[in-house]
């Protein structure tokens, strides 16, 4: 394998790498926003969250460390006994924790139900009853063994540092080093390109003087001066594309004196106008001030009379 397959190599697995990357901090984002839109603080996405298993209460059902999808549900919900539920729960310390238990009883009351929950592996049932407001979920059977624990490290942060905001960084320094790169090479090459260019014309421009001077003294043909694939040293490639910059300096300048000189006769024509309607204005209140004198001096003749 040559350099250059190695070079495309490591860009296709750092792309292959940055892509997973970048869709996996995606996913966290739209989880995190998802768990602060929602109201139970539990992450959610079209009606469906995951859950990490932190006790062994519900083997065999699922054991520890296990992640369990869980579909939400309402607080209007009515619920049967043997549906797992995942619910708000409080420790000794008043800690609350989200738990999944199995419904072993229901409890019908006048506006609304009580659930007695328990683990499958518990011996007794949980301490107190729950009503639906309570729960935030149902168990759909589909579990991933061991995933939990993974979960867990990655919402904590130490996790979120390590899997999500340092990769990310390094993709973003990683993508400015390479546009900067990719900047660099247009750059070198639009130069290279405008020194190619330069050089041709003033090859053509000494080979279109040398047969003009020939066409004068009757030389029908001639041999060019400069051939077409001569090369320049370092000064001369400098010098060319300094005077071949030059020339588009004094390009830009003429277009620029010829726009503000059109702007500048526009402003003259506007200026000649408005001075034509002003004296045109004064003509016609002159002529409406004399007109008016004429009306009262022939009304005093005719009063005299």
């Amino acid at each position: 394998m040559n350099e250059q397959n190695k070079k495309n190599t490591i860009s296709v697995i750092a792309n292959i790498v940055s892509t997973i990357v970048l869709v996996f901090s995606i996913i966290v984002c739209v989880l995190v926003i998802a768990s602060m839109k929602s109201s139970s603080g539990v992450a959610h996405i079209f009606g469906y969250s995951v859950l990490s298993v932190k006790s062994d209460s519900m083997e065999p059902e699922f054991y520890e460390n296990d992640l369990i999808v869980v579909k939400c549900t309402k607080t209007t919900d009515v619920f049967d006994v043997g549906d797992v539920v995942s619910f708000f729960a409080y420790d000794k310390s008043g800690t609350r924790f989200i738990n999944t238990h199995r419904i072993v009883e229901v409890i019908e009351g006048e506006t609304r139900n009580r659930y007695v929950t328990k683990g499958d592996n518990a011996v007794a049932s949980d301490d107190k009853k729950i009503y639906s407001s309570n729960i935030i979920g149902q168990y759909t059977g589909k579990r991933i063994s061991g995933l939990g624990k993974i979960v867990d490290f990655i919402n904590s942060p130490t996790g979120v540092l390590l899997c999500v905001v340092i990769p990310s960084a390094i993709i973003i320094i990683a993508q400015a080093v390479s546009y900067a790169t990719e900047a660099s090479k247009k750059k070198k090459l639009m130069l290279a390109q405008a020194e190619e260019r330069a050089r041709e014309e003033r090859v053509q421009l000494i080979n279109d003087v040398v047969a003009a001077q020939n066409n004068a003294n009757g030389v029908r043909s001639y041999q060019p001066i400069i051939p077409s694939d001569i090369k320049f040293d370092d000064a001369e490639k400098q010098r060319v594309i300094e005077e071949y910059l030059y020339k588009q300096k004094e390009e830009e300048a003429k277009k620029q004196a010829i726009i503000e000189e059109y702007l500048a006769k526009q402003k003259e024509a506007e200026q000649a106008a408005k001075e034509e309607a002003e004296a045109a204005k004064i003509k016609a209140i002159i002529a409406e001030f004399l007109a008016q004198q004429k009306a009262d001096n022939n009304d005093s003749s005719e009063s005299d009379k």
